[in-house]
């Protein structure tokens, strides 16, 4: 069950960005949106979950704004990036014939759902954060970070039209989870909050086995 994995990693940089613009009030975050019109999104079966996942991140992405903070800006999309797997995890227990590959799905409804609620907490609980980054000073820190992961997107991987439902969750899945690892551990290095830096190592340490798993499920 071999599948290619080529630019594989310029996948996951997608998801990192999705649904963040419904989590900040502040009013001027408005130079900072990301511009996504002339994107290519690689093809996928209509008829299947995971695209209805991609394309809700892709309208949501297009219009998120940024903060400037370093832990709300990190928990914004992280919990956003979440939120997919848990998406393409779903379709993949109501499509998905391979019975190990439904059991991973389900894992990581389980964990990052309540991920998920933890992250939702702490934005909560620091609204309108100050700001110690400049999300438009695109060559330093954390701001460089995430400007390179749009750069990755940019070249998005096309996905196999005739794969199975758990061929293509696999192909998605592993590079969601190393963007999912290349953002915590930036964060790990720009970020502030300690009990954020303690989640976002939790989250490095978890889907690495995670993809190692989905990848002896290809071989």
């Amino acid at each position: 069950m071999k599948i290619s994995t080529i630019k594989m990693a310029a996948f996951a940089t997608a998801l990192v960005f999705s649904s963040c613009q419904n989590n900040t009030s502040t009013s001027d975050t408005h130079d900072s949106t990301i511009d996504t019109h002339d994107m290519e999104v690689g093809a996928m079966p209509m008829n299947s979950g995971m695209q209805q996942a991609m394309d809700k991140m892709m309208t949501d992405m297009h219009q998120m704004k940024m903060t400037g903070n370093v832990d709300y800006d990190f928990a914004m999309m992280m919990k956003s990036h979440h939120q997919a797997a848990v998406d393409m995890s779903q379709a993949e227990l109501e499509s998905g014939k391979d019975e190990e590959v439904k059991k991973m799905a389900q894992n990581i409804i389980d964990a990052q759902k309540k991920e998920i609620n933890d992250l939702q907490a702490f934005l909560d609980k620091h609204k309108n954060p100050e700001k110690n980054y400049d999300p438009a000073m695109k060559d330093q820190g954390f701001a460089k970070m995430m400007d390179q992961n749009m750069t990755m997107m940019m070249d998005m991987p096309k996905m196999d039209s005739t794969s199975s439902t758990d061929k293509h969750y696999v192909q998605m899945m592993i590079p969601h989870h190393e963007g999912a690892v290349q953002m915590a551990e930036g964060f790990v290095q720009f970020g502030k909050d300690a009990v954020l830096i303690s989640m976002a190592k939790k989250m490095i340490a978890d889907q690495k086995k995670e993809i190692e798993q989905f990848k002896n499920w290809t071989e």
